[in-house]
């Protein structure tokens, strides 16, 4: 019966960060949360130069097509299926967040870009994507008997983090954004991990 009561609340769990991504876009939608997006971004941007913008953009290069098609090729070297598994999910985000973009319709912020983007701001794709594949990573990780697991979970979270903070420093993104691509993407790796047999 206990087995039963956490599978069956495994089950649901895709509902916490759906919620918080529902409630990111209202807040959103009613200019509630723009003060601290323009405050976060401030903040980061304070910390730009040559140097450090360079670092950042490389980072932020995790997050693109490139980057996350990189990772899946190293995972399939070491779990064909579990790669597939990554590649059909990231697909499928990216359809989300194509629908999403043109959904919404919110515009980039209007600050200095320090790199091109054209489409619309939320929610991020780059956060979408970093997170997708990261999640399914830890998920992977976290099933296993790694010695080192936690550490490696550590280190994907930090990835996550990282990638989504760069979207902001470089003026292309607002904080929600990023924000609410990690979440949405969080609740799309819970569903079909403890809802399927997509995670296994």
């Amino acid at each position: 019966m206990g087995l039963g009561l956490i599978k069956n609340y495994r089950k649901w769990l895709f509902l916490g960060p759906l919620l918080l991504f529902i409630f990111d876009h209202y807040l959103i939608q009613n200019d509630i949360i723009r003060p601290l997006d323009m405050l976060i971004y401030q903040r980061l941007n304070s910390l730009e130069s040559p140097v450090v913008t360079k670092a950042v953009i490389m980072i932020t290069q995790l997050g693109s097509f490139i980057g996350i098609m990189g990772m899946i090729l190293c995972i399939f070297i070491y779990n064909k299926k579990y790669a597939l598994n990554c590649l059909v999910i990231s697909i499928l985000q990216q359809i989300i967040n194509r629908v999403l973009k043109f959904v919404v319709k919110r515009p980039r912020p209007d600050v200095i870009h320090l790199i091109e983007e054209t489409n619309y701001s939320f929610p991020s794709g780059h956060a979408m994507a970093i997170s997708c594949l990261y999640a399914m990573i830890i998920v992977y990780l976290y099933r296993s008997n790694f010695t080192f697991r936690y550490l490696l979970i550590c280190l994907c979270i930090i990835v996550i983090v990282v990638v989504d903070l760069s979207r902001v420093y470089l003026g292309v993104h607002y904080f929600s954004d990023v924000a609410g691509g990690t979440l949405l993407s969080l609740s799309l790796v819970l569903f079909f991990c403890n809802n399927t047999s997509f995670g296994a």
